[in-house]
């Protein structure tokens, strides 16, 4: 929780070093969305559901920062993440890429029918609570002045530990977000 904290309080500390376009970019953006989560590993796949809420700032230019937290829904599990984006604007259209850091408690697998209880057991020690991830949002469109809608971001990525052994994709099927 501490490495939580610590990371929120770092994004909202550096934020003003390097912002430079303070006029027309010191605004604040909220999100929320709804997506998938899946896992897979050697063995075995496995899918949650969650929301998310997030807030964005600008760093420079066409740079973006943002943090937020993701629920997972049956189990409740929640997802810290932080991200740097770089976007670009073509009348509405606005894709964006980036990195993404996170902390999760939702990288889990179920018992199943095909799964004997001690792979399983096997499969979530590979797993830490730390991860990496590419960020794209190819239908990210700006809807008036003030609001953003996006569809089918993808999130790519593995956790720390054992690299590359577990894989993780985000699918958020939609999102919403307001400046303010």
């Amino acid at each position: 929780m501490k490495r939580i904290l610590l990371l929120i309080g770092s994004i909202f500390l550096l934020h003003p070093l390097f912002s430079q376009e303070k006029s027309k970019r010191n605004d604040y953006e909220i999100t929320a969305g709804f997506g998938m989560l899946i896992y897979q590993s050697a063995y075995n796949m496995q899918d949650s559901y969650g929301v998310e809420a997030a807030v964005r700032g600008n760093i420079a230019g066409q740079f973006d920062w943002q943090g937020g937290i993701r629920l997972g829904i049956n189990p409740a599990l929640p997802e810290v993440f932080g991200r740097i984006l770089a976007h670009q604007e073509s009348g509405a259209w606005r894709p964006e890429i980036g990195l993404e850091l996170g902390i999760t408690s939702r990288a889990y697998f179920d018992d199943g029918a095909m799964l004997l209880r001690e792979t399983r057991e096997a499969m979530q020690s590979d797993i830490n609570s730390f991860y990496l991830a590419i960020h794209t949002a190819p239908l990210a469109f700006k809807i008036k002045e003030k609001w953003k809608l996006s569809a089918l971001e993808i999130d790519f990525g593995t956790h720390f530990t054992n690299f590359g052994r577990t894989l993780r994709a985000q699918l958020t099927v939609i999102s919403i977000g307001r400046k303010f």
